[in-house]
């Protein structure tokens, strides 16, 4: 039995660490100098409507897609309105974060990584 305990301690942690799919985490970060409004983030199975953004700041909440899904983000900035197309990929479990940067000139860029913890 001492030598199973061992095993069964690291079957027991990989299990915690491995088991649990938090749902993919989105973070919007707004690195223009306008202001964001009407802030509509979207994709397969979910639309969220975001708070104003700020120059500078961001936002960061957890979504369940409704499957494989990409990213579309739409907001009114500048006088115009921009919307970003789909981009990206991430699936409804496995630790996704994604990140969308606004960048100084309003255009829009979507990373994906699968995070460990």
């Amino acid at each position: 039995m001492k030598q199973q305990l061992p095993s069964l301690l690291g079957l027991g942690l990989a299990t915690a660490v491995c088991g649990c799919n938090p749902a993919p985490r989105i973070t919007v970060q707004n690195d223009s100098p306008h202001t964001l409004s009407n802030l509509v983030v979207s994709g397969a199975g979910f639309s969220e409507r975001l708070p104003t953004l700020d120059p500078g700041a961001q936002h960061r909440w957890t979504v369940t897609p409704g499957g494989e899904s990409s990213l579309g983000l739409r907001f009114d900035a500048a006088q115009r309105t921009v919307d970003s197309g789909k981009q990206g990929y991430f699936e409804p479990k496995g630790r996704y974060r994604i990140e969308a940067v606004v960048h100084p000139d309003l255009n829009i860029s979507v990373t994906t990584k699968i995070s460990w913890f």
